[in-house]
């Protein structure tokens, strides 16, 4: 008895959400330059700062500014009810992605897709954001400035900028990695 294994579909959607499940791969368990490692792990330190700490401080400027509340009751809001939600979403995440580590179904693939689309997140809006609020952006009161505008644009650049670096990175080391197990099997059939 033999095992038959169905091909894989060769449509373009397929082929599509073939490619991002394998880049969401390389991306989180991949071997690593210097230049790589920084580009993933700034984004994440920062992902993790802003869900942290932006988002329960946004939540008790809300809770007593402009809802009249006590210091208190928006340190409650702050803390019990969006930073202790948060960081348990963070650590679920965390144990996912590395559950999904070699792993291949629609659920883990959704799982690293959610990965990628977090780290795309984090270099197209979170870290601009950040820097427009550095340079004296701000959204509560609404102020704009120029310059936190420009700021924002160019983090945003820079975001992009390391995100095409890291497909065209993935592209050439999973190229080198075919080519060796090509040049390996065909040495295998001919020895064999």
């Amino acid at each position: 008895m033999t095992n038959y294994t169905v091909p894989p579909r060769r449509d373009l959607i397929s082929r599509v959400v073939r490619e991002v499940d394998d880049f969401a791969s390389w991306l989180l368990y991949g071997g690593e330059t210097w230049l790589v490692a920084l580009l993933k792990g700034v984004p994440l330190f920062l992902f993790m700062y802003f869900v942290l700490g932006y988002i329960p401080n946004y939540a008790n400027t809300i809770t007593t500014l402009y809802l009249g509340f006590s210091k208190d009751v928006g340190y409650l809001v702050a803390i019990v009810l969006i930073g202790g939600p948060t960081f348990t979403l963070l650590l679920v995440m965390a144990l996912w992605t590395q559950a999904a580590r070699g792993r291949r179904g629609f659920a883990w693939s959704l799982i690293r897709f959610l990965d990628v689309m977090q780290y795309a997140a984090t270099a197209l809006a979170i870290i601009p954001f950040m820097l427009f609020n550095l340079a004296g952006g701000s959204l509560i009161p609404l102020r704009f400035p120029l310059l936190a505008l420009g700021l924002g644009a160019m983090a945003a650049g820079g975001g992009a900028t390391g995100i095409v670096y890291l497909w065209f990175e993935y592209r050439r080391v999973s190229r080198r990695e075919a080519e060796a197990a090509a040049a390996a099997g065909a040495a295998w059939s001919a020895g064999g």
